[in-house]
């Protein structure tokens, strides 16, 4: 089978390979894909002047209904063979999005469709048809329209599949586009793409597409009950037989233990003591907290708990967070407490190191679509305490239950967040039951092997 992903950021886009999460999540899909045997094509936009010592151009297309003269195709990457990314001037800005306001670029509406149109096309002028269309996130949205509608002669009928993270980021376009953008007036309405008087590109891939997915059944719950659909609540009400929930993997090449370490807690346990030691020394437990250090992600609660914190028998790790003011008051409380309070770098490097020597993860998010902190820190043996929102909630199995492998919580009260906290290091006491959960933990699979299989399924599920 052939499939085709779009998506607006790869590792590909730059020299150093590194990219974003979206870029890096895609990629690992694309070769959980080709690992099942299928061929695979990453279609990226360029922002920024091409590199042609690394890129050749392979392929010049335009598009008939938009207003712009033709993309050329960069392809012929020896690291990214299966990439090809989409050169026009008018997708190149020093940042993608918005502009140096911290708005969006006015012309969005028609880079993006540029992009879209150009990637499908190129498929088409070589004969290579995918039989699954894969878009991913709003800037991909107008692919799937396309692919239904203006390209379908030269497409088929492929298999249109959307995945979105978060419905907050919606591509929110002026209506006077859909002229530059070839769509027409005909889909300015509420059952088409327009959102409140405006272009939403969003809508574009949630309404054309056969499938869509987001990242965990719990946002889809909230969603369907008017939380975090940022007005589209009716619309993913209406589009309910369609929506699946498929949780975001984690690369099991690095973030995974042996089999012959992560089955025997006496092995797992020697491993997490020689990893703490390593890293911070001492015997007390160590508590991470490692999510960003944005609004809502909860460097709030545990800098309100550190008071508490510093009674207990335990040790304090905090990952990230350099040249904000909240780091700024953990440098100086661990200027008075050396030996209690670790601040590391943001790094996936050293995020590994710590989550192998961490004892628990703090995750007291207030909101949280995806997200894959957790799978991370339990691939390394170290279950989270985490509040019930997102991904976490659906995969951790929170104590007491059966086969418990962490924790979870429904209140963010500081109190509330303190008595769990206590609870899981009383458990912690514990070592036989708590070295059974935690290996629990590391034997839980959350590879990309697992998704790409849950994605496949969904598509032979049908269109």
């Amino acid at each position: 089978m052939r499939i085709q992903l779009l998506t607006p950021e790869h590792p590909a886009q730059n020299k150093s390979g590194n990219g974003s999460p979206v870029g890096r999540d895609v990629e690992a899909l694309a070769r959980a894909y080709m690992d099942h045997g299928h061929e695979v094509r990453i279609s990226v936009p360029l922002y920024h002047a091409p590199d042609l010592e690394n890129w050749n151009v392979v392929a010049k297309v335009r598009a008939s209904f938009l207003r712009l003269e033709e993309a050329q195709i960069l392809g012929g990457n020896a690291i990214w063979p299966h990439v090809r990314l989409v050169q026009h001037p008018i997708l190149e800005r020093s940042h993608p999005y918005l502009d140096e306001g911290g708005f969006d670029h006015n012309d969005n509406a028609l880079r993006f469709a540029l992009f879209c149109a150009a990637a499908l096309i190129d498929c088409a002028a070589e004969d290579w048809i995918p039989d699954v269309i894969h878009a991913h996130e709003w800037q991909s949205g107008l692919a799937i329209l396309y692919a239904k509608n203006h390209l379908r002669p030269m497409l088929g009928d492929a298999q249109l599949l959307f995945s979105f993270q978060d419905a907050a980021f919606q591509g929110l376009c002026d209506a006077s586009w859909v002229d530059d953008i070839g769509i027409g007036r005909e889909w300015l309405n509420s059952d088409g793409l327009e959102f409140w008087g405006r272009l939403n590109l969003l809508k574009s891939g949630l309404v054309c597409s056969h499938r869509v997915t987001l990242p965990s059944q719990h946002y889809l719950h909230d969603i369907l009950l008017d939380s975090h659909g940022y007005g589209l609540e009716g619309m993913f009400r209406s589009l309910a037989a369609k929506v699946c929930p498929i949780n975001p993997g984690v690369d099991a090449s690095i973030w995974g233990l042996p089999v012959e370490i992560a089955s025997r807690p006496e092995a797992l346990l020697e491993f997490k003591r020689n990893a703490r030691a390593e890293l911070v020394g001492g015997s007390e437990p160590l508590v991470v907290f490692a999510s960003s250090f944005r609004t809502g992600k909860g460097i709030d609660h545990v800098l309100t708990l550190m008071p508490d914190l510093l009674k207990m028998d335990v040790r304090v790790g905090v990952v990230g967070g350099h040249g904000t003011e909240e780091h700024r008051h953990l440098e100086a409380v661990a200027a008075n407490h050396p030996e209690r309070i670790h601040l590391f770098p943001k790094d996936d490097a050293t995020l590994l190191k710590v989550l192998k020597g961490a004892d628990l993860l703090l995750l007291p998010v207030a909101y949280q679509p995806g997200g894959v902190l957790f799978a991370r820190a339990m691939s390394m043996g170290t279950p989270t305490l985490a509040h019930r929102v997102g991904a976490a909630a659906d995969q951790i199995v929170g104590y007491p239950k059966s086969g418990a492998d962490g924790f979870l919580f429904d209140d963010l009260a500081p109190d509330t967040l303190l008595k769990h906290l206590r609870k899981a290091l009383q458990l912690r006491a514990n070592q036989t039951e708590w070295m059974a959960l935690c290996s629990r933990a590391a034997l839980r699979n959350f590879s990309w092997a697992k998704v790409a299989e849950s994605y496949l399924a969904l598509l032979e599920g049908g269109a």
